[in-house]
């Protein structure tokens, strides 16, 4: 008995990185004005010089569907790639992926580009406008490994992910 125990303690300390959530709130964060990567409890925001992010608190605050209620936003002021203007995590393989988000427009819909660090895309979320709301949208993570998340053109409000 006293095996089996020691083992399955064993199996869960090696599993415990391959289990690890990924979660990140704009409401937990100062405002800032990113022009280089920083990370925050093992979630990256990348940033550049001339391809900035921008951590802010909001006038208004967004209430999602189902409760959430956001008063800061991570602005991705405009479309990136895996190494600026884009939010890095790591993931276990079947991970559902949870974003709220809206497009900063208020009157067009734009897309998330979930993808690899080496630039596979694996999903394409929606950012609804901005109407006040914010938008939840999911993808399940068909591998273990680290992603990414860009808007493929023009600017996204990110207010939370999480990969669990």
């Amino acid at each position: 008995m006293r095996k089996l125990a020691a083992l399955l303690i064993l199996v869960t300390i090696a599993l415990a990185p391959a289990m690890a959530d990924a979660f990140l709130s704009a409401n937990d964060l100062e405002s800032a004005k990113l022009s280089a990567a920083a990370e925050y409890d093992g979630v990256t925001i990348y940033a550049t010089a001339d391809k900035g992010v921008t951590i802010e608190t909001m006038d208004e605050t967004r209430e999602a569907g189902d409760g959430e209620v956001f008063n800061a936003r991570i602005k991705l002021n405009g479309s990136g790639k895996a190494n600026y203007r884009s939010i890095g995590f790591s993931a276990a393989a079947g991970e559902t992926l949870t974003v709220y988000l809206n497009s900063s427009s208020k009157s067009d819909a734009r897309s998330l580009i979930v993808a690899t660090t080496s630039g596979t895309t694996v999903a394409t979320l929606t950012a609804p406008p901005d109407s006040g709301t914010a938008g939840i949208a999911t993808a399940t993570l068909p591998s273990a490994g680290d992603y990414v998340v860009y808007s493929k053109s023009s600017g996204i409000n990110i207010y939370m992910l999480i990969s669990e």
